[in-house]
């Protein structure tokens, strides 16, 4: 029985655990609408100046334990008050699922279009399909419930069998289909793609507020946290599955640089695709739903294929995602109270499943307003999806993430955390901890407060 990560299956599960609709969906309509190639270096440098320190801190405290969130707070003299910061990201972890997972079950209700009923979907809009198939309550349940038992039964196995076999199996097959899409469509259809808006540097777009008071910069920053999965404690436990002398200030920038060519990647096919759409261009779900099966059907006898390969690939993003989701929840359950994997996992499902319901109502436009227009947040519906997609998509995680630094400086300590990273006489050198001093001591702190005082200021 497995219950270590190989060094590679740390690497790969933890990389596909960042992987998403992030990567997939909104970044490619961020770079779209904020500055091109300019949104693209301003993501990429945030990933490399607070992403990797923020991974290998969570690495870190992760594999120092090897047990659950909850324990890599329990310090000696530490209060015990510590300990709800992993409870928050156990419980945003949770959230997020609730409505990521209705997420999945529209993509994969998409993917059973495409194979079984594709005449149809050719024929009908897009708009009004998908306005269709969220305002269908049943049949968005049950897909939803299907996609869930996947990731139940993924997590209920064994590591080797489960996650680790997962991530071995996803990442080259992620690489493989984005690759092959990127490759094939302007050669099926040249006057489709457009790189212009792709490779335009608008610094404008990042520094000047649109009319919804947005900052392309802000959301480039609030992007690095998002894509990796920081802050809910899932990378922090799946480091407790790694090998104690597991050198992570080199396997946290790998996780990252994957996790970050994914994301360019992404907006590689997805950009030069909108540039001829007629229209509205949506944010979100949307985009893809609505925007790409559109785009997708002028492709002639070859639709359904791209398509149905489009949608693959984002259910198989969406699921290596959602076992870090799953993850916490179920480490704590085995390791603190005794639960076997295959009872944690169906009892998580089950949980995240009723969670889902409401999200699903919202989505219907035969849902009641509370839920529709939950907190003022819908427009016109999808208001508690939106409410979820705010607070714990991006709220929570990002004051998970501060407290995070908090408890380095204040309790754990930087000579302690500098001891951790050279456990098993892995390497860290003067410029490492200067850099990393001054990454938690001042820029990532600064930079997580201007951005959580840029989000209150959009929502007011």
């Amino acid at each position: 029985m497995s219950i270590r990560f190989s060094r590679v299956g740390h690497v790969l599960a933890s990389a596909g655990a960042a992987i998403g609709v992030a990567n997939l969906v909104i970044f490619p309509y961020r770079v779209h609408y904020f500055g091109g190639s300019a949104y693209i270096l301003a993501f990429v440098a945030f990933t490399l100046l607070m992403g990797i320190p923020l991974m290998v801190l969570e690495n870190a405290m992760g594999k120092r334990q090897g047990t659950d969130a909850v324990a890599a707070f329990e310090w000696p003299g530490a209060a015990r008050q510590w300990k709800w910061v992993a409870w928050l990201g156990i419980f945003t972890g949770i959230m997020v699922a609730s409505f990521y997972l209705v997420l999945a079950g529209w993509t994969l209700e998409y993917v059973w279009k495409y194979l079984a009923d594709y005449a149809t979907l050719a024929a009908t809009p897009a708009a009004p399909a998908f306005g269709a198939a969220i305002a269908d309550i049943p049949r968005a349940l049950l897909f939803t419930g299907l996609f869930t038992a996947l990731v139940s039964l993924v997590c209920s196995r064994e590591l080797y069998a489960g996650i680790e076999r997962l991530g071995k199996l996803a990442m080259p097959l992620l690489g493989i289909l984005l690759i092959f899409l990127i490759v094939s469509l302007p050669l099926l259809r040249p006057d489709a793609v457009d790189y212009g808006n792709l490779l335009k540097f608008d610094w404008h777009g990042l520094f000047v507020p649109n009319a919804n008071r947005e900052l392309g910069i802000l959301h480039a920053l609030g992007q690095a946290f998002f894509s990796l999965g920081l802050g809910a404690v899932g990378m922090l436990t799946f480091a407790a599955h790694a090998d104690r002398d597991t050198d992570v200030l080199r396997a946290a920038p790998q996780i990252v640089h994957l996790d970050t060519a994914v994301a360019v990647l992404g907006a590689v096919l997805v950009v030069p695709l909108l540039g001829g759409v007629e229209g509205d261009i949506y944010g979100g779900p949307p985009l893809v739903f609505i925007n790409l099966v559109e785009i997708f059907k002028t492709y002639g006898d070859a639709a359904q294929w791209v398509g149905l390969l489009f949608f693959f690939l984002l259910g198989v993003a969406i699921l290596t995602s959602a076992v870090s989701l799953f993850e916490p929840a179920l480490r704590t359950l085995t390791e603190r109270y005794g639960w076997s994997r295959s009872r944690g996992g169906p009892v998580i499902g089950l949980l995240v499943f009723a969670l889902a319901v409401p999200v699903v109502i919202s989505c219907s436009p035969d849902g009641p307003e509370w839920l529709t227009n939950f907190a003022a947040m819908g427009d016109p519906g999808l208001g508690y999806f939106n409410f979820l997609l705010e607070w714990f998509g991006s709220i929570s995680l990002m004051v998970g993430e501060l407290l995070l630094c908090v408890f380095l400086l204040k309790v754990w300590g930087l000579p302690a955390f500098f001891d951790e990273l050279q456990y098993g006489r892995n390497p860290v050198t003067v410029q490492d901890r200067n850099r990393l001093s001054f990454q938690f001591r001042y820029l990532i702190p600064f930079m997580i407060v201007v951005l959580l005082l840029a989000k209150v200021w959009t929502l007011l």
